[in-house]
């Protein structure tokens, strides 16, 4: 990556860093008020406890003293835990803030906006490196604050006690700043590379996990499972080499901070007994002296967190930075065509498509798709069956050719999603009832139009009708129905929505013979009144169809059905 990229790419992700956290800063404000009064609660506690020490030793009662330390105590613990619940509130906020803005995206866009990586890769990338910002809003931005107002606050209230331990508190603190940048500097490149290889991790495990099977025929588990562990042992050391900056900084952080406490003990102690060898300008009596002492460690407490709050403001830089290119990227939205009264007659004449990321999905196609007629798009892996109905849904673009609907010509990216019903290999399902399932094709048709689309794509009969089949509860992703009666599921989705347009992607992939045979006769009972475009290497439903295109590196060519 060239320096100017680089920089621009960092530009972005802090632009992205304040974008997200704009929901949350009203969260943060409480919660750092909150930490400065627990900071004065503890000042509080220091002059309570040196007040009622200092005449327990003259021989005087400080009863007051005693209430003071309460107090402080008593405010303390109660700002504290209230501003645990603001900062992860401001935390929780900011992560929402980016996942909306991502899905956002998806919803606009499709999800061709996507690809370019693996669904694994891109689901970590959409819940693990949002993850990584909570820390930005819950630590990184408040500590950095209050290690600047908290310190501060203290060294106040020292200087009140002793000018000179005070002096010497500020002087210590002078070397710590050179330190944070040290460490800054040797872990974001380490913070990039750890989310990576969580990235390239999480995709290899979701593509081995999704070809289980096929691994399993191949006897190939053993090499499969090798690559897994090497993707984790290079994670293991990402993170270890993290863990190794975060343990080696606190360490000299806490030398740095104890010779610090030392230092004003030293000079104390030596002021209570007299021997200090310098005159100083001040007496130092007991109270004061043991104030100064109680608040030495809490004016470097803020500071000291600063060692492990960096590490996740790298994350979260890292995190955005990636996420900010990424969301640079979007396609141009496709114009979505008003609904279609018929069936379209859809012709594909020389089309070039590309991918949203630019890659070319496809060249020199060209096919017809009649209305009333069920038309297969064959080939071999590649060769674009998918991509071709994707085009239809202005999730790939066209860059050379024409796509014509009813001899009306695509002008640049155009979509046929308001007019069209899609089923993919594996329909997505949800946990709920079998009619909130169907339903989702159009959440305001009645409990009967569901029925009869249920009805008509052979997922119940009159008999399961009667007893209310459709009630029955499904598990996380649709979990108690077989290959067979997910397909029917969706193709009850697509009678529900009455789109005159019907796109199916593979959908016998995952149906025995038996089932695919009922499934293409349902498709050819209800393709009367509407295009059906079918993607598949199927013999039986190539087969089956009107017409079958067979997609090659070049136009396609007929093949008789």
């Amino acid at each position: 990556m060239t320096g100017t990229a680089a920089g621009s790419k960092d530009n972005s992700g802090r632009e992205a860093l304040r974008r997200w956290a704009r929901p949350a800063r009203r969260a943060m404000h409480y919660g750092l008020v909150l930490q400065l009064t627990g900071i004065g609660g503890w000042i509080a506690m220091a002059f309570g406890v040196a007040t009622l020490v200092g005449g327990a030793a003259s021989g005087n009662t400080a009863h007051h003293g005693l209430l003071i330390a309460l107090f402080g105590a008593f405010a303390r613990a109660v700002s504290g835990w209230f501003a645990e619940g603001q900062l992860s509130l401001a935390g929780r906020l900011m992560v929402s803030q980016a996942r909306a803005e991502i899905l956002r995206g998806v919803a606009e866009r499709g999800p061709g906006w996507l690809s370019g990586d693996t669904h694994g890769a891109r689901t970590s990338q959409i819940i693990d490196r949002t993850g990584q910002l909570h820390g930005h809003a819950a630590r990184w931005q408040p500590g950095i604050r209050l290690s600047v107002a908290g310190p501060v606050l203290v060294l106040l209230a020292v200087a009140t006690q002793s000018w000179l331990a005070a002096a010497l508190l500020l002087v210590s603190v002078m070397v710590l700043p050179v330190f944070i940048w040290l460490t800054a500097s040797g872990t974001a490149a380490q913070a990039r590379a750890q989310q990576s290889a969580l990235d390239q991790l999480s995709g290899d495990f979701q593509s081995r996990a999704a070809q289980s099977g096929l691994i399993r025929s191949f006897r190939a588990v053993g090499r499969q499972s090798e690559e897994i562990a090497a993707r984790s042992q290079a994670l293991r050391e990402r993170t270890l080499a993290i863990l190794r900056v975060a343990f080696l900084s606190t360490a000299v952080l806490e030398f740095f901070t104890s010779v610090s406490i030392a230092l004003v003990a030293v000079y104390v102690g030596f002021k209570l007994l007299g021997i200090f060898p310098f005159a100083t300008g001040e007496t130092l009596t007991l109270s004061e002296g043991l104030a100064a002492l109680l608040l030495a460690p809490e004016f470097f407490a803020p500071i000291r967190r600063l060692s492990s709050l960096h590490h996740d403001r790298t994350d979260a830089a890292a995190a955005a930075g990636f996420l900010a290119g990424w969301l640079s990227h979007r396609p141009v939205l496709a114009t979505r065509r008003a609904w279609l009264e018929q069936a379209p007659l859809i012709i594909f004449d020389k089309v070039c498509l590309e991918w949203p990321d630019g890659t070319i999905g496809i060249e020199e196609l060209s096919f017809t798709a009649r209305p009333g007629e069920i038309t297969v798009l064959t080939g071999p892996s590649g060769s674009g069956k998918s991509t071709a109905l994707l085009a239809l849904l202005g999730h790939v673009r066209p860059l050379a050719g024409r796509i014509c609907v009813d001899g009306d010509c695509f002008q640049g990216a155009e979509s046929l999603a308001d007019s069209a019903a899609y089923i993919g290999q594996a329909p997505w399902l949800m946990e709920g009832t079998i009619t909130e399932n169907i339903s989702i094709a159009s959440p305001g048709a009645s409990r009967e139009a569901v029925a009869r689309a249920a009805l008509t794509a052979g997922l119940i009969d009159d008999a399961g009708r009667q007893s209310d089949e459709l009630a029955r509860h499904l598990g996380r992703f649709g979990a108690g129905l077989s290959g067979g009666q997910r397909q029917r599921v969706a193709l009850a989705r697509a009678l529900l929505r009455q789109a005159p347009l019907l796109l199916l992607d593979e959908p016998a992939a995952h149906l025995d013979a038996a089932a695919e045979g009922e499934f293409m006769a349902l498709l050819r009972g209800i393709a009367p009144g509407r295009t059906v475009l079918l993607a598949t290497h199927s013999p039986e439903l190539k087969a089956a169809a009107d017409t079958c295109f067979a997609l090659t590196t070049g136009p396609a060519e007929i093949v008789d059905a």
